[in-house]
């Protein structure tokens, strides 16, 4: 029996999966790179009506931009090692198909987000918002990391073979330096 290389909507096959794909990636640039930020952004500037004005001198502006750099940088990086690595995207719809262990996966288990964490607190300090220091990035992490036991769960179940082990030697979030494996 032939596989019909159309799908109902009249394009080819690969095209739809393609378009899906990038409708995935933009929802979730929307959300991680707007709808987060400006939950957190927003709320912490709400915050700061209530607490006294923080005026750092010229220090943060270089601190701020070099954290959001930094991360930005850290977020390009894991999601290029995704695909090298891996052959995936961050992409729900186009996941990695190995576990990935290597590049900035070999310093922690989710460098992805410890990019977005260090751009976020680095808009914090450049923005001198002690709210968004203090509660709204807080309250982000913990529920960044409500979400990370889901989806460690998820990778525990798709690479039962490789997962504890990679899970036992590298750091969920604050990095670390590869150790060497002891030969056996």
């Amino acid at each position: 029996m032939a596989v019909n290389p159309v799908a109902p909507s009249g394009l080819p096959r690969g095209d739809v999966r393609l378009r899906v794909l990038r409708r995935a990636r933009l929802r979730a640039a929307l959300v991680y790179w707007l709808l987060i930020p400006a939950a957190a952004i927003g709320g912490g500037l709400l915050v700061d009506l209530a607490l006294p004005a923080w005026q750092p001198g010229g220090w943060a502006r270089w601190a701020g931009g070099l954290l959001i750099a930094a991360g930005c940088a850290l977020v390009q990086k894991a999601t290029r090692d995704l695909a090298s690595f891996g052959d995936g995207t961050p992409a729900p719809q186009d996941p990695a198909r190995r576990l990935v262990t290597a590049g900035s996966y070999a310093w922690c288990r989710h460098p992805m987000f410890l990019g977005y964490d260090l751009a976020a607190w680095g808009v914090g300090v450049l923005l001198a918002s002690s709210g968004m220091l203090l509660v709204s990035l807080p309250v982000m992490l913990l529920w960044q990391l409500l979400f990370l036991r889901c989806e460690e769960r998820l990778l525990a179940k798709r690479f039962p073979d490789s997962w504890p082990e990679y899970r036992q030697r590298v750091p969920l979030l604050l990095p670390r330096p590869p150790r060497r494996r002891e030969p056996s």
